[in-house]
């Protein structure tokens, strides 16, 4: 199944200045995305693995893609030159990880999205995640967590699936 894993405020932001705008404020964001993609392929643009810390790069336990038409061969990741060729790449369990280009390329190919929502309106943010039109999207499960010593934010983590999938599924049953 292909995913989308992101993480956006109240206006759909998800970067500014080419970081996320709650960088080391969300360690419980940062702890989800590596539950969701660890033992994955995960697929993300050059800008998206440049701005990792370079600690994390590439991505351990992960099966790195990276899109780029220029790149020449980065070590520990695989280059694709289309989103095509990364998801044969990747198989059946490919992650979509960023940024706002990948993202808006690959919404029409995924079945789900999975959205960590930050209660936090970012300023200056330049980089944004697509809506997910209901009548596309329907939300399978939320778990709503408070802003603690830890997370800076309120947040929940938020599974959207494809509406044509979860009525093929409840069909199913």
């Amino acid at each position: 199944m292909k995913s989308i894993v992101v993480a956006y405020d109240s206006m759909r932001t998800i970067g500014r200045d080419g970081n996320l705008p709650w960088a080391g404020k969300m360690p419980a964001d940062m702890q989800h995305f590596k539950d969701l993609t660890e033992g994955t392929s995960v697929i993300m643009g050059r800008k998206t693995y440049e701005s990792l810390p370079e600690a994390y790069r590439p991505l351990p336990n992960r099966q790195n893609i990276v899109l780029s038409v220029s790149a020449a061969a980065i070590r520990g990741a695989i280059i694709a030159r289309n989103l095509e060729e990364a998801y044969e790449y990747a198989g059946e369990n490919a992650m979509v990880i960023g940024g706002a280009e990948i993202y808006q390329q690959a919404l029409p190919t995924v079945d789900r999205v999975f959205a960590t929502e930050i209660m936090h309106r970012t300023v200056k943010g330049d980089a944004f995640f697509p809506p997910l039109p209901a009548s596309e999207w329907c939300m399978t499960d939320i778990q709503d967590f408070e802003a603690d010593t830890r997370n800076k934010y309120d947040y929940s983590f938020v599974t959207y699936i494809r509406r044509n999938l979860v009525e093929q599924l409840d069909s199913e049953e």
